[in-house]
């Protein structure tokens, strides 16, 4: 339940009197007053939200700590708990029709003794203690998240011990919310490696449960949302999207519009993962081969980009610079340029963003091997529609780059300030998550002194600082050393 209450809850996390924890939990059981409230964070809650009546504060007080004997976990859920997983669920719906709150609440309130559910519930408050520890620094929090986490890996090594057990969703969803804490938490470049370890290990489970998870509508959300997470990971590391994983993609039937053409999106994304992995081990006999592949995956977008539904449209806005509003919700920054997008749901605008990644990516293919190409021979050799085609994808590349960053003001709500609601803004932190890949994208193509470059930078810095998700700050770090993918210029790229 919120109230304004963070100072007692750090108050009670510290003492050891029983009867003040008794007479705060009996306190934090009263029907709260109808008023606006504010946390030390200054997140705003409705004015007329009755937090008695809502689904998930109700199943939080009744289930979350209803742990059996054989699975309970080494800690009492206390308030600090409580109040964590609240924060997790309502300001932390994931912007995505695949992976919501609403799947989280399915879990922990779903009843049963198994290591599996353990291990989501476990897995749960490590995940939301960790978050909730860095956006209020608060180390007591961190601790909590780590005793946790360590709780969970244990649940789960017993219920992957279980064949049965280890097919089911709660397992899956631990496996899910496991490699989220390591991106809340992982400061260090380095420490992606154990988000990949937990992706890898999702995927094992993935070819496990066959094609019986899509029989429930919980099984095929998972299943889609690993599945993007599944390819952006080998994207990441060059290596090739699971065969298992395409080909079950094909038997996924979809009855909205929307959802099949972002089906389609995924996997032309897993080509363009299986081609970088193909360039990593020298597949390719020459650079024409290379930029043949990649102009195929090009066209495969082009075609993506051609056949999008009315579903997928969305709207550009001009902000004021001196909108005060507008940059408080975005949390002290101003859109870039003073423009920002609107889009129909979070869903839609992740998608255009994994289009526009995407496509920064195959554009950056060949006009790497169109360089090399240059080297290697004489300018003459290079024909004039190939000279064309690169001024084009430069145009392309920061075109795109612009209008991820324009999309970026609408995963904070900012689009909502100016309704006529007198109701303050909903919170979306977990949107932070969603773009650190696409700002990356977008932040190395200019070079390290152009203004995109310093203002990617800038938004990844207060994701990991106000939203508690470590590894922003070392995608800022990686985002301001990098010499930008359309540095060094060519001759033939030069558009003069």
């Amino acid at each position: 339940m919120f109230r304004d209450e963070s100072k007692s809850v750090v108050r009670k996390a510290v003492a050891t009197s029983t009867h003040k924890n008794k007479q705060e939990r009996s306190r934090r059981t009263a029907i709260p007053e109808r008023k606006p409230v504010r946390s030390e964070l200054g997140l705003a809650v409705e004015q007329d939200f009755d937090f008695n009546s809502d689904p998930q504060h109700v199943f939080l007080m009744r289930q979350l700590g209803n742990y059996p004997l054989e699975v309970q976990p080494s800690y009492e859920l206390d308030a600090t708990k409580y109040e964590a997983v609240c924060y997790l669920l309502r300001s932390n719906a994931i912007p995505s029709s695949f992976w919501t709150s609403e799947i989280i609440s399915n879990f922990l309130i779903q009843g049963g003794g198994t290591a599996g559910q353990g291990a989501m519930k476990a897995s749960v408050v490590a995940t939301a203690t960790a978050m909730l520890s860095r956006v209020r620094g608060l180390p007591s929090l961190d601790d909590i998240a780590r005793r946790e986490y360590g709780s969970a890996l244990r649940l789960l090594n017993a219920a992957l011990a279980d064949i049965e057990e280890a097919k089911t969703n709660q397992t899956l969803g631990a496996v899910i919310m496991l490699a989220i804490y390591e991106v809340i938490t992982s400061r260090a470049p380095e420490s992606i490696d154990s988000w990949t370890n937990h992706i890898n290990g999702a995927t094992a489970l993935l070819d496990l449960r066959g094609t019986d998870q899509f029989k429930t509508r919980t099984g095929l959300r998972l299943f889609l949302y690993l599945r993007y997470q599944i390819t952006i990971s080998c994207l990441q590391r060059d290596a090739r999207v699971p065969e298992s994983l395409l080909q079950r993609t094909d038997i996924v039937m979809f009855l909205d519009t929307a959802e099949d053409h972002g089906n389609r999106l995924v996997m032309i994304i897993g080509k363009l993962s299986n081609l970088r992995a193909d360039i990593h081990t020298n597949t390719y006999k020459n650079e024409q081969e290379v930029i043949s592949a990649a102009l195929a995956v090009e066209a495969d977008l082009i075609a993506w980009l051609a056949a999008l539904p009315s579903e997928f449209n969305y709207t550009t806005h001009v902000s004021s610079p001196f909108d005060l509003a507008i940059k408080k919700q975005f949390r002290g920054i101003s859109p870039y340029d003073d423009q920002y997008h609107v889009y129909p749901t979070s869903w839609v605008c992740s998608s255009w963003n994994q289009y526009r990644s995407a496509r920064i990516i195959v554009s950056q293919i060949i006009l790497f091997r169109v360089r090399k190409l240059s080297e290697n021979s004489s300018p003459a050799s290079l024909s004039e529609e190939l000279r064309v085609q690169c001024r084009t994808l430069r145009t392309t590349i920061r075109r795109l780059a612009l209008e991820i960053c324009r999309s970026v003001p609408f995963h904070f709500n900012v689009h909502l300030v100016a309704s006529e609601s007198n109701l303050p803004p909903p919170e979306s932190y977990i949107g932070g998550l969603v773009l650190l890949w696409h700002l990356f994208v977008a932040g190395v193509v200019e070079s390290p002194q152009h203004r995109l470059r310093r203002w990617v930078v800038k938004c990844l810095e207060m994701i990991g600082k106000s939203m508690g998700i470590d590894l922003a700050l070392a995608v800022a770090d990686i985002v301001a050393a990098n010499p930008g993918v359309l540095y060094p210029v060519t001759e033939e790229e030069d558009t003069h």
